[in-house]
């Protein structure tokens, strides 16, 4: 229920809550429960939007983003793909993809699977850090390792898309 909020919110991270899952209900439970939570947040916030937003929202807001102007412009399977991609995009907020998909012309089975495939390395990534940190007297090397990785690829990710 936390993850759909955070997912209607739109700004909120959802890191906090697929921690609190990992405590609770271990590494591979907590993580297909956050996972769920937020497909689950992505197919209401579409839906919201969808009905909300759809002929009122001018898409000039989103052009700055070529991944989202190419959402809103397609269509089918290349949609759902450029969804996929946005979802592992860490600088672009769920919420921007959400409400580019909600404009275009994609069909929900497809953003919902979509959102799935995307959603599953960053929360994977999530489960992976929280742990470590649950667990630091532990994993404090990995820890260390893994947020270094984050850096490493954030950077030549941003470089990239640039």
């Amino acid at each position: 229920m936390v993850s759909i909020a955070i997912a209607v919110a739109g700004f909120l991270p959802s890191f906090f809550v697929t921690g609190a899952n990992i405590v609770f209900f271990g590494p591979i439970k907590g993580f297909f429960i956050s996972l769920l939570g937020e497909v689950m947040g992505a197919y209401i916030t579409f839906y919201i939007y969808r009905k909300g937003f759809k002929n009122r929202i001018e898409d000039q807001e989103l052009d700055k983003y070529k991944l989202l102007k190419g959402i809103i412009k397609s269509k089918g399977k290349k949609a759902a793909i450029l969804v996929g991609e946005g979802r592992l995009l860490p600088f672009i907020p769920s919420g921007f993809v959400t409400l580019a998909a909600a404009i275009s012309n994609i069909n929900i089975k497809e953003f919902i699977i979509a959102t799935a495939i995307g959603k599953i390395p960053s929360i994977a990534l999530e489960a992976l850090v929280s742990y470590n940190l649950i667990n630091i007297n532990y994993n404090y090397m990995r820890l260390f390792l893994t947020i270094i990785s984050i850096i490493i690829i954030y950077i030549t990710l941003k470089k990239f898309v640039k």
